[in-house]
């Protein structure tokens, strides 16, 4: 469950570069305050909320850029393949590589930053990470109501990885599917745990009753005593 965002380095440090006396009052505040984040992507920090607007605001401004227009257009291949071939993911899961780059296209990094720095601090996110980085499982019927979903702490490069797009969405639709720990000698010891329940089946009491303790990293026990075990129909 370890938040740490190590390829925020890059944007990071070309906020460190800007010039600070150029930047209007909010700008120079929020680049303050995230020069001093810690870098995790904690569901209850607020200042992991801004960086993940600043960061979703310098992708969509790297996708508007002329020397990347011939990105833009929708790519020859069926619509299945879109989300990976799309200009914006594209940039967003490859920000940290671009922004390190030697060159890129002449593009003036450093005013997009600057745009992105002054767009986020006029308009800064009203609540914390997880406000918006909340879990969105897909599913078979109709999505239910997104805020009903737990807040998420992690991102997609962290060792939680809660998976958004950025400049797209903070919603996740990718996580850990499962976690197990199995002890060789003592299967009893053993433990697992799901995002959900063993029960796929809404309604049932075992739907989503694992999906505390996923979010907090703990796990259940493992029973396979059939002493152990009683017998449900309605699964």
């Amino acid at each position: 469950t370890d938040t740490h965002l190590a390829s925020a380095a890059p944007l990071l440090d070309h906020l460190a570069a800007l010039d600070a006396p150029g930047l209007t009052g909010p700008a120079s505040a929020l680049r303050a305050r995230l020069l001093a984040w810690d870098r995790h992507m904690d569901a209850d920090s607020a200042d992991a909320a801004a960086f993940a607007a600043l960061r979703s605001a310098v992708v969509r401004r790297l996708a508007a850029e002329p020397a990347l227009a011939a990105a833009a257009s929708p790519p020859p291949y069926p619509d299945v393949f879109r989300p990976w071939l799309a200009l914006v993911p594209r940039i967003g899961f490859a920000l940290e590589h671009l922004l390190a780059a030697k060159d890129l296209f002449g593009i003036d990094r450093p005013a997009v930053v600057r745009a992105a720095l002054e767009e986020v601090a006029a308009a800064p996110p009203a609540g914390p990470w997880g406000d918006t980085h909340r879990l969105a499982p897909w599913r078979a019927l109709a999505p239910e109501d997104p805020r009903e979903e737990p807040g998420l702490s992690g991102d997609h490069d962290c060792v939680l990885c809660t998976s958004a797009v950025p400049g797209i969405t903070d919603l996740a639709a990718r996580g850990p599917a499962a976690r197990y720990v199995w002890d060789l000698a003592r299967r009893e010891d053993s433990r697992w745990v799901v995002p959900h329940g063993a029960s796929g089946r809404p309604g049932s009491p075992h739907h989503r009753d694992q999906q505390p303790l996923w979010l907090a990293g703990d796990l259940a026990p493992v029973v396979t005593d059939w002493a152990q075990l009683t017998k449900e129909t309605d699964v």
